[in-house]
């Protein structure tokens, strides 16, 4: 299992999911609703949290990955924002801060076609570089977050060339400081490929078992949210 976690309106009853591996989902061999109560038990402080939890509607639901990407956020008489523009995997929430932002990125450009027209189409080429910006940065972590190199930069006691503050920005959506943050998150990369290529027989066999847990396992079995053809 990969992880899992809890969302909850304050007014709704908590969604609670796991996010797993391909290969874990499909080596199922029992229904889908004692799958997943017996990968909830995996994580002993969220098991003993739902001990006394009811199914809402006594049913589960699993649908494989659904990241996507729009080509393009604005248009004539509209904007894309948030998921409507893009979804990437969930890790750390930062999708939630990444769409607030969107918001606030969008609402300037809706500003700027009722006060200033003539300005609108450099503000929707500013807005459409803004909205791949955070998710192409985020997506670069995402992608070795299980690298055993990652782990272990999380684990260094040290700050060299403030790699955290840019990593803690990128994590916090807070990717619009300009210089300052590019430069700590590229440091972070820098970083990120010396200790890698110094451990190269653990980078190998790192991207070998990634490319192994990612690998296409076609649909799931009992899937019940799944791609539009």
């Amino acid at each position: 299992m990969a992880g899992s976690g809890s969302f909850r309106w304050p007014t709704e009853p908590p969604s609670i999911g796991a996010v797993c591996w391909p290969y874990y989902l499909k080596a199922r061999d029992k229904p889908l609703k004692e799958y997943f109560f017996d990968t909830i038990a995996m994580c002993p402080e969220l098991h003993d949290r739902l001990k006394d939890a009811t199914l809402v509607d006594d049913a589960v639901h699993a649908t494989g990955n659904f990241s996507y990407s729009s080509t393009h956020a604005t248009g004539e008489r509209y904007l894309m924002v948030g998921d409507a523009f893009t979804f990437i995997d969930p890790m750390f929430s930062s999708g939630v801060f990444l769409a607030m932002q969107s918001a606030f990125d969008g609402a300037k450009v809706v500003a700027t076609a009722l006060d200033r027209p003539a300005e609108l189409p450099a503000a929707c080429r500013a807005m459409e570089k803004r909205m791949r910006a955070g998710p192409r940065d985020y997506s670069w972590f995402i992608y070795r977050v299980t690298n055993p190199t990652i782990r272990d930069m999380f684990m260094h006691p040290k700050n060299m060339f403030k790699v955290k503050q840019g990593l803690m920005s990128l994590l916090a959506a807070d990717t619009n400081h300009g210089p300052a943050y590019r430069l700590s998150l590229f440091m972070f990369k820098v970083v990120y490929y010396f200790v890698s290529v110094l451990n190269w027989r653990r980078t190998y066999a790192g991207w070998k078992r990634h490319r192994y847990n990612i690998r296409d396992m076609g649909q799931l079995r009992d899937e019940t949210i799944l791609k539009s053809q």
